[in-house]
């Protein structure tokens, strides 16, 4: 039985976040903060990940960050960095990489807590006890995290990002299009993946999505007025378009095993179409090919209609040009 937790203000209240996460590309000698002789800085391109949770900000690195210091003492490493918004308390993992001499990783720990106190400075996040569930301008707050990385860093501006979520659906979510549609069941969880095109400022306030990959624990194809299919991973493209990857049949395809199995699916989406071909003449790969195509096929017009329907679904964002949707074409 699903228990809902805490809604957060800038979604829907039928969603519940379980974490939120931005991952960027920072290029080798990246300097991300100096104390007096010691710098913290990447040593090749690293991945910086933040991650927004109801009880925490995590910065982790990967690979992770170089506190470069003077011979003879010895490197360290800065795998991440935790702030407890409850408690203010901020962990981070820093650990020695060579040299003679290993002193000063107490040091080290409280120049990574000071380089977590300036991501959060100037925000309401600084001070704890903090609930990112219950802040009502929490983009602002993210925007601003992501101001002070840039400017701590330089003014390093990285291009593009990839943005992760966990959500579990409070209330079906639902859509159709005459007889064909789709449907997520309340309590079903959704993981996904979403690339963003642009610079920091575009992506706070024009965000252009590339590519979203989708792991799904149920999303119904329904045809022709029946549950024909379970999707269970998808990728969507700018646009609208999707390319299936993973699926199970339903209903009486999915009391067969195997080829079978698609082979009656196939035949189910198919009728009444333009495909001439026998799946019962193709190899199996051949069969799950063209099963995923037709599910793609009659997916789409159902995902563009639901879209232009709740395009303003999401606080402050049009999802249409978000998704580069408008009347099923890409308006980019």
């Amino acid at each position: 039985m699903y228990s809902p937790g805490m809604a957060w203000r800038f979604l829907p209240s039928w969603l519940d976040l379980e974490s939120i996460s931005i991952s960027f590309d920072l290029p080798a000698r990246t300097v991300l903060k100096r104390a007096g002789v010691a710098s913290l800085a990447t040593s090749s391109a690293t991945a910086l990940r933040l991650t927004l949770a109801p009880s925490l900000l995590r910065v982790a690195f990967e690979p992770y960050l170089v506190i470069d210091l003077p011979p003879p003492l010895g490197d360290m490493g800065l795998q991440q960095v935790e702030y407890d918004f409850r408690s203010g308390a901020m962990s981070p993992n820093v650990f020695y990489t060579g040299g003679v001499v290993r002193v000063g990783k107490e040091s080290a720990e409280d120049e990574a807590r000071a380089f977590m106190r300036g991501l959060v400075t100037s925000t309401p996040m600084a001070i704890p006890p903090y609930d990112p569930t219950s802040d009502p301008e929490l983009v602002l707050t993210v925007r601003q995290v992501l101001s002070n990385l840039e400017s701590g860093s330089g003014g390093t501006a990285p291009r593009g990002a990839r943005l992760s979520a966990r959500v579990t659906l409070r209330e079906e979510l639902a859509g159709a299009v005459g007889r064909d549609g789709f449907r997520i069941p309340a309590g079903a969880t959704i993981a996904a993946s979403v690339d963003v095109e642009g610079t920091r400022e575009e992506i706070e306030t024009a965000p252009r999505v590339q590519r979203i990959e989708v792991d799904c624990s149920s999303a119904v194809l329904r045809k022709n007025g029946a549950d024909q299919a379970d999707l269970r991973r998808f990728v969507l493209k700018r646009g609208g378009d999707i390319a299936v990857e993973r699926v199970e049949p339903l209903g009486a395809a999915g009391q067969a095993a195997g080829v079978e199995s698609l082979v009656r699916l196939f035949g189910a989406l198919a009728a009444g179409g333009d495909v001439a071909l026998d799946p019962k003449h193709l190899g199996p790969s051949a069969v799950e090919g063209l099963v995923k195509e037709e599910i793609a096929r009659a997916l789409r017009p159902v995902l563009v209609d639901w879209v232009q329907q709740n395009a303003q679904v999401i606080e402050g964002m049009d999802l249409r040009k978000v998704l580069g949707i408008e009347g099923g074409q890409d308006v980019a």
